[in-house]
Protein backbone atom coordinates (compact mmCIF):
# COMPACT_ATOMS: atom_id res chain seq x y z
CA UNK A 1 0.00 0.00 0.00
CA UNK A 2 2.67 2.52 1.01
CA UNK A 3 5.34 2.48 -1.70
CA UNK A 4 7.44 5.31 -0.28
CA UNK A 5 10.14 5.05 2.37
CA UNK A 6 11.70 7.70 4.59
CA UNK A 7 15.46 8.36 4.50
CA UNK A 8 15.87 6.67 7.89
CA UNK A 9 14.11 3.52 6.66
CA UNK A 10 16.25 3.45 3.50
CA UNK A 11 19.51 3.91 5.44
CA UNK A 12 18.55 1.14 7.82
CA UNK A 13 17.44 -1.21 5.04
CA UNK A 14 20.49 -0.60 2.82
CA UNK A 15 22.82 -0.54 5.85
CA UNK A 16 24.49 2.69 4.68
CA UNK A 17 25.32 6.09 6.14
CA UNK A 18 23.71 9.43 5.25
CA UNK A 19 26.60 10.42 2.96
CA UNK A 20 26.30 7.15 1.03
CA UNK A 21 22.58 7.71 0.56
CA UNK A 22 23.28 11.22 -0.74
CA UNK A 23 25.84 9.80 -3.19
CA UNK A 24 23.30 7.30 -4.53
CA UNK A 25 20.91 10.16 -5.22
CA UNK A 26 23.64 12.36 -6.74
CA UNK A 27 24.84 9.57 -9.05
CA UNK A 28 21.27 8.74 -10.11
CA UNK A 29 21.21 5.24 -8.65
CA UNK A 30 18.29 6.24 -6.43
CA UNK A 31 15.65 8.91 -6.96
CA UNK A 32 14.40 11.08 -4.10
CA UNK A 33 10.89 12.54 -4.09
CA UNK A 34 9.59 15.42 -2.02
CA UNK A 35 6.11 14.94 -0.62
CA UNK A 36 4.32 18.20 0.07
CA UNK A 37 7.55 20.05 -0.63
CA UNK A 38 8.91 19.02 2.76
CA UNK A 39 9.21 15.28 3.33
CA UNK A 40 11.85 13.37 1.37
CA UNK A 41 10.82 9.87 0.31
CA UNK A 42 12.21 7.05 -1.84
CA UNK A 43 10.34 4.49 -3.94
CA UNK A 44 10.37 1.03 -2.39
CA UNK A 45 11.04 -0.74 -5.72
CA UNK A 46 14.15 1.38 -6.36
CA UNK A 47 15.44 0.70 -2.86
CA UNK A 48 14.89 -3.04 -3.29
CA UNK A 49 16.70 -3.01 -6.65
CA UNK A 50 19.61 -1.06 -5.19
CA UNK A 51 19.86 -3.48 -2.27
CA UNK A 52 20.07 -6.38 -4.74
CA UNK A 53 22.98 -4.57 -6.43
CA UNK A 54 24.76 -3.83 -3.14
CA UNK A 55 24.11 -7.19 -1.46
CA UNK A 56 23.43 -9.73 -4.25
CA UNK A 57 23.18 -12.80 -2.01
CA UNK A 58 20.82 -11.45 0.64
CA UNK A 59 17.06 -11.74 0.63
CA UNK A 60 15.05 -8.53 0.81
CA UNK A 61 13.13 -8.29 4.06
CA UNK A 62 11.61 -4.83 4.17
CA UNK A 63 9.47 -4.54 7.25
CA UNK A 64 8.52 -1.12 8.50
CA UNK A 65 7.99 -0.89 12.27
CA UNK A 66 4.47 -0.05 13.43
CA UNK A 67 5.61 3.10 15.25
CA UNK A 68 7.13 4.47 12.02
CA UNK A 69 3.83 3.90 10.24
CA UNK A 70 1.93 5.67 13.04
CA UNK A 71 4.42 8.56 13.00
CA UNK A 72 4.07 8.98 9.23
CA UNK A 73 0.28 8.71 9.44
CA UNK A 74 0.19 11.45 12.08
CA UNK A 75 2.68 13.62 10.18
CA UNK A 76 0.62 13.55 6.97
CA UNK A 77 -2.87 13.64 8.52
CA UNK A 78 -2.60 15.65 11.75
CA UNK A 79 -4.45 18.65 10.29
CA UNK A 80 -7.44 16.49 9.33
CA UNK A 81 -7.50 14.64 12.65
CA UNK A 82 -7.35 17.84 14.70
CA UNK A 83 -9.98 19.50 12.48
CA UNK A 84 -12.31 16.54 12.93
CA UNK A 85 -11.88 16.69 16.71
CA UNK A 86 -12.59 20.43 16.73
CA UNK A 87 -15.73 19.96 14.63
CA UNK A 88 -16.89 17.15 16.93
CA UNK A 89 -16.40 19.32 20.02
CA UNK A 90 -18.22 22.26 18.43
CA UNK A 91 -21.04 19.97 17.33
CA UNK A 92 -21.33 18.59 20.86
CA UNK A 93 -21.44 22.13 22.33
CA UNK A 94 -24.11 23.26 19.85
CA UNK A 95 -26.30 20.18 20.35
CA UNK A 96 -25.99 20.35 24.12
CA UNK A 97 -27.07 24.03 24.26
Amino acid sequence: MNNLLSPEEVKQFLEVEEKDLDQFVTKGRLHAYKIGGTYLRYRKEEVLNLRQELHPGQKANLSIPWYARVRDFWRFNNFYILSLLLIAVLFFVVVRS
